[in-house]
Parts: structure tokens; C-alpha cells; sequence
């Protein structure tokens, strides 16, 4: 079954993710990505292009983790995945924050934050306040940084997030 051949390959790209061997683990990616498109079916395309998207954002090249990130982001959009969809849109905030784009780091983290207001995601929502009030913080805007700290603060705090 070659849909499980291509599960196999992303498992072995996830735990050289997991050593730091990043390269290693894009191979894996890759060959995944390839068997997915050759099945044909949009949904599980999504995954392995946002692991290629994780590899290469902590090799430091955003560029090209934005560019998977960003088709990951089409692809969990057509097919409705909510989840995906905000984790897409987290993934690029982040990759947008490390090359200092905080202004756009900021619209992909509003956009994740809407949708895990609107699907109920507690721990995806205390991410994004997190996250943005990193990017305030980044560009100086303290008092905006402290209301989205606050926030996530409070409900860490109602969901028992003690991380």
C-alpha cells in the first residue's frame, strides 16, 4: 500500500526532525510528498509539505519553509481541515517573526487566532496570544505585548496549561 509507504517515509523524516538532522529528514519529507501526490488525494498531501515547512524553518531557510507552509495552508483550506488550517497559519507567523516581518508574523497569528476562537481550540488560542504578544514585543509596542500576554495568561490559567 503505498499510502502507508508514504507514512512510513514522514515517521522517518519526523525523527530525524526529532535528532536535528533536518536534512536527513527533508529526504524523507520529500519522498513522502511524492507518494502522497502520486495517490492523489488532497488529504494527506497537507502533512508532509508542513514537515518540509518545519525542517527547513529550523535549518534558518524561511523563504523556503514560508513556501511550504504556504501550500500546506491551500491544501488544508480546500479540504476544510480547520485544524491544519491554524496550524499552517501559526507555522508562518513563526517563520515570518524569525526573519523580523513582525507586521506580518502579526496578520498570520490574528488570522490563527480567529479560527481557534471559532473551531474552540483553548491551546492553539493561548498560542497565538502568546505568539503575538512576542511580535509586539518585537517591535517595541509593550503595552500591546502585556494585553496579549495577560490574555494568554488567563486562560492558560482557566484551562490548567501549566506549560
Amino acid at each position: 500500500d503505498r499510502n502507508i509507504e508514504g507514512n512510513a517515509l514522514g515517521n522517518l523524516g519526523n525523527a530525524y526532525d526529532s535528532l536535528g538532522q533536518y536534512q536527513k529528514a527533508i529526504e524523507f519529507f520529500q519522498q513522502s510528498l511524492t507518494i502522497k501526490r502520486e495517490i492523489g488525494d488532497r488529504n494527506i498531501e497537507g502533512n508532509p509539505l508542513n514537515n518540509l515547512g518545519i525542517a527547513y524553518n529550523s535549518l534558518g531557510q524561511y523563504q523556503k519553509a514560508i513556501e511550504f507552509y504556504q501550500q500546506s495552508l491551500t491544501i488544508k483550506r480546500e479540504i476544510g481541515d480547520r485544524n491544519g488550517e491554524g496550524g499552517a497559519l501559526n507555522n508562518l507567523g513563526n517563520a515570518y517573526d524569525s526573519l523580523g516581518q513582525y507586521q506580518k508574523a502579526i496578520e498570520f497569528y490574528q488570522q490563527s487566532l480567529t479560527l481557534a476562537r471559532e473551531i474552540g481550540d483553548r491551546y492553539g488560542e493561548g498560542g497565538d496570544l502568546n505568539n503575538l504578544g512576542n511580535a509586539y514585543d518585537s517591535l517595541g509596542q509593550y503595552q500591546k505585548a502585556i494585553e496579549f500576554y495577560q490574555q494568554s495568561l488567563t486562560l492558560a490559567r482557566e484551562i490548567g496549561d501549566r506549560n
